[in-house]
Order: structure tokens, then sequence, then C-alpha cells
């Protein structure tokens, strides 16, 4: 009984951080996730209710939305990658929600992703404490920053997956090829996740911030004790940024079902 107790205790300190950071999510934005209310106004209003309405219409119908008949005399949809058609997420707030409802429920969902991916960031990447890992899960996920783009959908399913970059990234160092392989597998997966969601500025951002956590923790770790600290050095750099390049690449093609229409139509554009 006494073990059975210990390890439920465990679980609920192990797990009760992302309980608390869900439900501040929930607290915080309580009449979006809670009530009929909806958001009334902006983009959300007037851009992404009705690409997300027509999204749907095509989902359920079992068809790509490569046109939309009912803007101007017709232009691209698909080809939109605004309208966030291939986006994962996207999928099951489609099928299961009234439109209104289903942007309100990804805004939700995606602060609580964010607020969890800065939570484990401040553990493992940080070295925080339990308490200032989850002040800096609040920080993020409830800061003007992300809040402040509530009414950019795409925005904010982008930005929620910034955290885990570093989750994933941790140190910067490659242990091994191993460790580079799976580095590389999860960050491509990432970029490919905020490719999809349809807002590149969020994905540039990411990179940047990708690249500057890197470098800081590879200089950070050089040492100038031995005469051949140069090539230590170097070879620790291209060791680190090899993964994210492969990365790049690979979220490229993983995403190009998107990428490629969203560049024809910007080129006619």
């Amino acid at each position: 009984m006494n073990d059975e107790r210990g390890t439920m205790r465990q679980r609920l300190v192990r797990f009760w951080p992302w309980l608390a950071v869900g439900g501040l999510v929930l607290l915080f934005f309580n009449k979006m996730a809670f009530s009929n209310l909806i958001l009334a106004r902006g983009d959300t209003f007037l851009y992404f209710y009705p690409y997300w309405q027509a999204a749907a219409e095509a989902l359920g119908d079992g068809r790509l939305p490569l046109w939309n008949p009912s803007l101007f005399m017709g232009a691209p949809l698909l080809a939109n990658s605004q309208v966030g058609f291939f986006y994962p997420l996207n999928w099951p707030v489609w099928l299961l929600l009234p439109t209104p409802y289903a942007v309100s429920a990804a805004i939700v969902l995606h602060l609580m992703i964010a607020g969890w991916g800065a939570y484990v960031a401040g553990r493992r990447a940080l070295g925080l404490g339990m308490w200032a890992a989850l002040f800096t899960a609040v920080l993020f996920a409830l800061g003007g920053y992300l809040t402040a783009q509530v009414e950019h959908v795409n925005q904010v399913q982008g930005m929620a997956w910034l955290p885990w970059f570093l989750v994933v990234l941790g140190n910067g160092r490659v242990r091994d090829w191993r460790d580079g392989l799976k580095r590389t597998l999860a960050i491509s997966a990432l970029f490919a996740l905020q490719l999809l969601a349809g807002h590149t500025q969020t994905t540039f951002i990411s990179g940047v911030a990708v690249g500057v956590w890197v470098l800081a923790n590879v200089v950070g770790e050089w040492r100038l004790e031995t005469g051949d600290w140069r090539l230590r050095n170097l070879q620790s750099l291209v060791s680190s940024l090899l993964p994210i390049l492969f990365a790049v690449l690979l979220a490229l093609l993983l995403t190009a079902v998107q990428l490629l229409p969203t560049l024809e139509l910007t080129g006619l554009s």
C-alpha cells in the first residue's frame, strides 16, 4: 500500500505542472473554452472563419480545396498557406466542431502546447527548478507576445512549437550519430508543423532562434587550453549545425505539398 501511494505521489509531482499549465490556460480563456461566445472581430472573423469553413467543407467531402468559387470571381484556396489545410492538428477540430468553435479550440490547445513546451524547455534546456520552469511556461503561453496573436490562429499555432525546439536541442551538443539522427528528425518535424500551419515568418523567427541557441552553446563550451582548439571547436560547430541543416531540407521535402502551390501563387500575385 505504501509503495502504491509513493508511486501515485511521484506521478502527481511529475504531471501536476502540466495540469497546472493547462488549467491556467483554460482559466485565462474561460469564455473561449466554456461559453458559446466566439471571436467576432478582425482577421479571425473576416479572414480565418471563411477560409476554415471552406477547408472544413472540402475535408468533409473528401476533396482538396484547390479553388474557392465564393471569393471574387474565384481564387486559389489550397495554395494560400494560411488556410493550413495540411496542418494535421486542424483536421480533428474541422471535422468535430463548427468553424468558430474550431478556431477557439485550436487557439486554446496551442496555448497549452506552448506552455507545456516552455515548461519542459525550462527544465531540460535551461536547468530551471520546477517552480521557475512553471513560471516560464505561464509567461510564454499567457504573455503579451503570444496572446496578442490570438486573432491570427496560424501564428499561435506556429509559435506554440518554438519552445519545443529548445527541448530537442538541449545544450546544443550532438553526442553521436544516433543523437544527431534523432535531433534531425525531431527538428524537421517541428519546422514542418510550423510551415504547414501557414505562417512562414514564424518559421524564420524559430530558425534564427535555433541558430542563436546552437551557436551560443557551442561558443560557451570552447576551451583554449590546447593548441588544436581551433580545429576542435570547428568540428563541434559543424557537428552541431549539420543536423539543423539536414532538418531544414527534410522539412522542405515534407511540406512540399503545401510549399510548391504557395510558391506558384506567390509568383502570380
